[in-house]
């Protein structure tokens, strides 16, 4: 089994996003809306995506609700979602430093 990796950057902009919503709950247009506010530069295909991938991974749960008369995906950020996003940053391993006894 493959080890767990944990949020990746694009991850942890997003769910940073999607916490400072009520609920942590939101669609993927909203989302992208407050991000282009804080001058992102992303588009809503790349938000979307995200949001998805990170639905297969546990990190943000969907369930379809209604946004401007139409039935779409609202996404809200789980515990396991809070949980990495709460996590310290872990020091890298490099190769290079393993198993050196001099």
């Amino acid at each position: 089994m493959a080890k767990m990796v944990g949020m990746n950057a694009n991850y942890k902009e997003i769910a940073g996003v999607l916490r400072t919503f009520e609920g942590e709950k939101a669609f993927a247009r909203e989302v992208l809306n407050k991000m282009v506010e804080a001058g992102s530069k992303r588009t809503f295909n790349s938000v979307n995506a995200t949001l998805a991938a990170m639905a297969t991974k546990g990190y943000v749960s969907k369930a379809k609700g209604v946004y401007n008369d139409k039935m779409l995906t609202q996404y809200t950020l789980t515990d396991e979602g809070r949980a990495e996003l709460d996590k310290e940053p872990e020091a890298e391993v490099t190769a290079e430093g393993e198993g050196d006894a001099e």
